[in-house]
């Protein structure tokens, strides 16, 4: 998928580079045309004077200066417009070998026949969640749900706050300030305390950048000596802002005041609005739709392999191989049993030996039972990664 993008951004700057190409190539045509029309009647001029030779040498030279300018924007036209559609064809062939997947082996029409009101309503949330306000009405009616007025207005401030947020030049943060002011307990209690110290710190900025350093002083006497147990040596380097009021842009502090602040300020804000309303900061359908995206061409090679080995994969909601996942998308820490190749549950939690090596709690008590080949009549078992030999009662629970 990533080849794809970074191509497709190739493509789409060779295509505006080759459009231009063109446009000119026309343009020169143009100008020849008008040059050449306004070269005629200087012919006629000179056939009244009564030398039709040098009129008509004159209108030789004429048109063959246009044929000349008009076959070589022909000529540039031609290959820039070859060339994109070489581009275009080979991007094409790209993305049918990509997507050119057999999804019958890994469909299951039936996976949500008894879950269709859960999806309806993830779906529903997630329009809510997006601030598609008209297209979860819609959705909600059709599906025969019951629209969370609550829930919907609740989405509806948090999306005109950050709308406020982003919208530049003024870029306005009182009402962010005012919910998290006013949510001050909730969010410490969520670990989210920093939202407030970070919309402080942008609202500061924002006024030393107005060029009100006085405005600005008063503004962190107010706010923020409350942060100072958590945050003392960030105050601390924003109170040295103030040497290099006049001359921000050539300062060591020069990066505070990128645009991106604002996007990020936006999304830390929205994320923790989510958090206080029990929700993910990331929409989960989204998250399941990405992660599904990248291991649906896996998922479909090893279905592939297994059915031309006619090899059935036997364990119930669990992959047969493992798919790589970026770090935005993992939420908690995972621990898969080397032995078993079980993921570890409450049930059945990771245990270390004390050689160091980690089992799950099945597996070791299965090499105490002496299930497996090495185990010793007194108790005693021998590690399945290292000489060692351990005691079930030695073992120690592993917290993730």
């Amino acid at each position: 998928m990533d080849t794809l993008i970074r191509n497709n951004e190739k493509l789409a700057k060779h295509q505006a580079g080759a459009s231009q190409k063109v446009l000119n190539a026309v343009d020169a045509a143009l100008k020849a045309l008008e040059t050449a029309r306004n070269q005629l009647p200087e012919s006629k001029a000179i056939a009244g004077a009564g030398d039709d030779n040098c009129n008509s040498t004159h209108r030789e030279a004429v048109a063959r200066t246009l044929l000349a300018q008009v076959e070589r924007s022909q000529t540039t036209s031609s290959e820039q417009l070859k060339e994109l559609y070489t581009n275009v064809s080979k991007y094409g062939k790209l993305v049918d070998k990509t997507f050119k997947l057999d999804l019958g082996g890994v469909a299951e029409s039936r996976a949500f026949e008894d879950k269709r009101e859960v999806l309806a309503q993830t779906i529903l949330v997630h329009f809510l969640r997006e601030g598609d306000f008209e297209t979860a009405r819609r959705f909600a009616a059709e599906a025969r749900l019951q629209l969370p007025e609550d829930t919907k207005a609740q989405f509806e401030e948090m999306y005109g706050t950050v709308a406020e947020m982003r919208r530049a030049p003024r870029h306005e943060l009182s009402a962010a300030i005012a919910w998290a002011v006013a949510n001050r307990q909730r969010l410490e209690a969520a670990d989210l305390a920093q939202l407030e110290f970070a919309l402080h710190r942008l609202r500061f900025l924002q006024l030393v950048e107005a060029g009100q350093a006085g405005d600005a002083l008063a503004y962190a006497r107010e706010w923020f000596p409350r942060f100072a147990t958590r945050q003392l040596a960030e105050i601390e380097h924003l109170m040295g802002i103030f040497i290099y009021a006049r001359r921000l842009g050539s300062s060591p502090y020069a990066a505070l005041f990128g645009e991106r602040r604002w996007e990020d300020g936006a999304h830390a804000f929205a994320g923790a609005f989510c958090t206080l309303l029990g929700l993910a900061a990331a929409s989960p359908l989204s998250v399941t739709v990405a992660a599904g995206a990248r291991a649906l061409p896996v998922v479909c090679k090893v279905s592939g392999l297994l059915r031309d080995k006619r090899i059935e994969w036997s364990q119930q909601n669990e992959l047969p191989v493992e798919v790589p996942l970026p770090d935005a998308m993992r939420f908690h820490s995972v621990f898969a049993c080397p032995v078993s190749k079980e993921q570890a549950t409450r049930d059945n939690p990771p245990m270390m030996m004390p050689c160091g090596h980690v089992v799950c709690k099945a597996s070791l008590d299965k090499l105490a039972r002496g299930v497996r080949p090495g185990s010793i009549a007194s108790g005693r078992f021998k590690c399945p990664y290292c000489p060692g030999l351990s005691v079930l009662s030695d073992a120690r629970r592993v917290y993730f």
